[in-house]
């Protein structure tokens, strides 16, 4: 794995699964929220995924809203894709693509 998508997080983290093999992590006080946006989609963006490329052979593919500091849509890691709140669009999923683009690098 190269060095730059060698990635942990610290803090204030919670955690809700959305599947057997994703949950999502963020600041308590906004887990709801994200989980509410991604738990429709992220499943199956990764099913569709899997369909296109073969089978994800990183285990877990979990999610982690990062604090609104956070400057990019979002980074792949094996494991942990880490995303901005600002992708959280109050439940009607307009940006949850930017999960889609960030599961698909899994394969690259």
């Amino acid at each position: 794995v190269p060095a730059y998508l060698v990635a942990f997080a610290a803090g204030n983290l919670a955690k809700k699964a959305i599947s057997d093999r994703i949950d999502v992590y963020c600041e308590p006080e906004g887990l709801e929220e994200a989980h509410a946006e991604f738990a429709p989609v992220a499943e199956r963006y990764l099913v569709a995924a899997e369909d296109i490329a073969g089978p994800y052979t990183w285990g877990r593919c979990d999610l982690l809203v990062l604090p609104f500091s956070f400057p990019y849509g979002g980074m792949e890691n094996p494991c942990l894709t880490f995303v901005t709140p600002s992708i959280l669009s109050g439940g009607d999923g307009s940006q949850t693509h930017v999960i889609a683009h960030e599961i698909a690098h899994s394969w690259t």
